[in-house]
């Protein structure tokens, strides 16, 4: 069975075309493209209608992709802006002339995914999953019981939330650490048992690109790259000395991403600290991985 997944996200689209044969997914092509749905939103509580075209046109740019593809059945779903646009109606009705579903996933669901996803692809026992998002930052982890946590904490709501300069400033930057540690300190506790960290989505996997200086993106080099704590405050001190237009020049940087590389960085780097590790293993198999797995591959936790 030929299979897309539409991952309709507050930062970025992305679209995975695999085959699922007897509960395996072999992956045929990943996209990515950044539409920003959630612009605005952190202020506004509302949908930007130019935020909307943008999407839904990368929208219909996958789906004739997966029709080219032969692909049986599209599955497509929403995370943290849509969850909390006072409008959504405004995206649906444009959505809605593609004649497909869309779920708009819970926090939980969305843990959930993105926790089958990595462990699939990674394959590391007694780990973690942190996923962090646009506009939120879910965790996940299988001890005893299996936990997962979705916190609205994401590269671009605090990017409008907290920075004013360019660059941030140190006081910006620890505005921003203190919200973090804020919003997740209460579920410390809950994860005593974690041996590692696996990390998944946008700022992760740019912060393993950057590490490796890589010119042309390479799955194969960021799949299973081990991010230490001490390179990534090296990174971070990189960011925050240049200017945003400095930062799009950054091998291994996309540039659409530099202006929320330096917010995606700190809620990584907090976690590390609060967790007290001192590594995180980067995985290119995520949410859209985890979806195809739950949906039509007969896998869940």
């Amino acid at each position: 069975m030929r299979v897309s997944a539409i991952d309709i996200g507050t930062n970025s689209v992305r679209q995975l075309i695999c085959d699922v044969e007897d509960g395996s997914l072999i992956r045929l092509r990943k996209d990515v493209k950044i539409t920003r749905l959630g612009e605005g939103l952190i202020k506004t509580g509302r949908l930007n209608p130019g935020a909307v075209q943008r999407t839904v046109e990368t929208i219909e740019e996958f789906i004739s992709m997966a029709e080219k593809e032969g692909v049986d059945e599209i599955y497509a779903f929403a995370t943290s802006a849509m969850r909390e646009a006072k409008n959504k109606e405004l995206f649906l009705d444009n959505f809605s002339k593609f004649n497909i579903a869309l779920d708009i996933l819970d926090g939980d669901t969305e843990s959930l995914f993105g926790y089958i996803g990595a462990v699939k692809g990674i394959k590391l026992d007694k780990a973690l999953v942190i996923d962090i998002g646009g506009g939120s930052t879910e965790l996940a982890y299988k001890g005893f019981e299996f936990i997962k946590e979705s916190f609205g904490i994401g590269a671009v709501k605090l990017t409008e939330e907290f920075v004013k300069s360019d660059p941030p400033s140190l006081e910006e930057y620890n505005d921003m650490r203190l919200y973090i540690i804020d919003t997740v300190v209460n579920s410390i506790g809950k994860y005593n048992e974690i041996e590692r960290l696996v990390g998944i989505g946008g700022t992760i996997t740019s912060l393993a690109a950057v590490s490796q200086q890589l010119e042309i993106y390479s799955e194969e080099k960021v799949h299973g790259y081990v991010l230490e704590r001490e390179e990534i405050k090296r990174i971070l001190d990189r960011f925050m000395s240049v200017s945003l237009e400095e930062r799009k020049k950054i091998a291994g940087l996309q540039p659409e991403r530099a202006d929320i590389i330096i917010a995606g960085t700190a809620i990584l780097l907090t976690l590390l600290e609060i967790f007290n590790k001192k590594e995180i293993t980067v995985s290119e198999w995520d949410n859209l991985e985890g979806a195809v797995l739950y949906k039509f591959g007969g896998m869940n936790i």
